[in-house]
């Protein structure tokens, strides 16, 4: 007889606990750099003034809602994007590429519109590729992100799409190095396309 009311109790508890939700999405992105001067020759690199590289790229975000409370959710996000290249113009030409992993929360308000707030610790692989060879430097900063959007209710699978901007809390001007000069010419902006499905 303890067992049923035991159930019925433990059953009922759970009722009152938010859902939890998993999200999938695509994130087509555009990162933007800022102009630097090279000090120091070295990895292949002459010195001098390069222009700012702005990749495109693809990444994929997985996300787990730990707190639903319908019209707002609150949760953590691992984000992965491949490697993305642009022209690297000036003194030296070449390549300047950019991959990245992120770990964050995120927080999303889903009455009427679909407003986004996010925080993520990035560690981004920042390339230099020439003539000569390549080399790479590791980046791990904190970004902010932010964005707004519309999803389609439905009972099983929710599709989404938002228009996204993220910039970094931290970023470097000293290039007197080459190592230096890769986290110098790192994004200082990023503004995405990102969609997927919640269920």
């Amino acid at each position: 007889m303890k067992k049923p009311i035991a159930t019925a109790v433990v059953l009922m508890g759970l009722s009152f606990v938010p859902a939890h939700a998993t999200e999938f999405g695509l994130l087509l992105d555009k990162e933007i750099g800022k102009a630097q001067t090279l000090g120091t020759a070295g990895s292949g690199l002459a010195t001098g003034r390069y222009d700012a590289a702005s990749p495109s790229g693809l990444g994929f975000r997985a996300a787990y809602t730990f707190l639903d409370l319908k019209v707002a959710e609150l949760g953590a996000a691992v984000t992965y994007h491949p490697k993305s290249e642009a022209d690297l113009n000036g003194p030296t030409g070449g390549k300047y590429g950019n991959q990245y992993l992120a770990i964050g929360v995120q927080a999303d308000w889903k009455l009427l519109l679909d407003l986004h707030a996010g925080l993520d610790m990035r560690s981004e692989k920042l390339t230099t590729s020439t003539a000569t060879g390549s080399d790479s430097t590791t980046l791990t900063r904190p970004w902010v992100k932010a964005g707004v959007g519309f999803a389609i209710p439905a009972p099983a699978v929710s599709p989404f799409v938002r228009l996204e901007v993220a910039v970094p809390l931290s970023s470097s001007d000293t290039a007197t190095t080459t190592d230096d000069f890769r986290k110098a010419m790192a994004p200082s902006l990023q503004v995405a396309l990102y969609g997927g499905i919640r269920f």
